[in-house]
């Protein structure tokens, strides 16, 4: 919404309070009949006073034929799409669709599952990703999200043909699912207690001889 429908908004709505709350206190009988009509045969005998009347009436009448008919157009803040406009026409790519782009992405990573994502433009049309992910306890929660801003960034270019400024990721959770390929810490553990034998036995006969 630009400015002045805004302005036309908030000047009928202030007329429309206005009125409601004269016609509650003349009707309760806290404001006289007689103290509104002293006030519009004052307006009537000043010198310039219908002049000026039919200024403001003229203006807010302009204002109302603006706001019933020619009202702008909403503005495209990323909730329902993203328009791309060239000189054949418009594109329009749903805000599901690049939820669904970026939960693909999310789910070729090992270790990273996506639970929601959002996308906005901000006030220089600028594209914002907005991630909430939930990793493995396998993985360095700083290495996947680089990895993940990366491939997001490249896949919205390559599939939408979107620049993305910022990928902004919360790390809701961190899950005890095991990643294939990663190995555990108790793995790691059971290896190294299985190589420091192998080591003290090569000691000995290096001792020996």
């Amino acid at each position: 919404m630009k400015f002045l429908d805004k302005l036309v908004l908030k000047i009928f709505s202030l007329i429309i309070l206005v009125l409601g709350i004269g016609v509650i206190l003349i009707m309760t009988g806290i404001l006289p009949i007689e103290v509104i009509e002293e006030y519009v045969s004052l307006l009537v005998d000043y010198e310039n006073g219908i002049k000026i009347a039919i200024g403001v009436l003229a203006v807010l009448m302009l204002l109302a034929v603006k706001g019933m008919f020619f009202t702008s157009k909403p503005e495209n803040n990323g909730k329902d799409g993203i328009v791309l406009e060239n000189t054949n026409g418009k594109l329009v790519i749903s805000k599901e669709s690049l939820e669904n782009l970026i939960a693909s992405v999310i789910k070729d990573i090992p270790g990273a599952d996506t639970v929601s994502s959002k996308t906005i433009l901000d006030r220089d049309k600028n594209l914002i990703v907005y991630v909430t992910a939930v990793v493995s306890k396998d993985v360095m929660i700083k290495d996947i999200s680089n990895e993940l801003q990366a491939k997001i960034k490249t896949a919205m270019k390559r599939t939408a043909d979107l620049d993305v400024k910022e990928v902004n990721i919360k790390i809701k959770n961190i899950t005890s699912k095991r990643v294939k390929g990663l190995p555990s810490p108790t793995e790691d553990e059971t290896s190294e207690k299985e190589v420091e034998p192998e080591n003290t036995n090569s000691e000995e006969n290096n001792g020996e001889e």
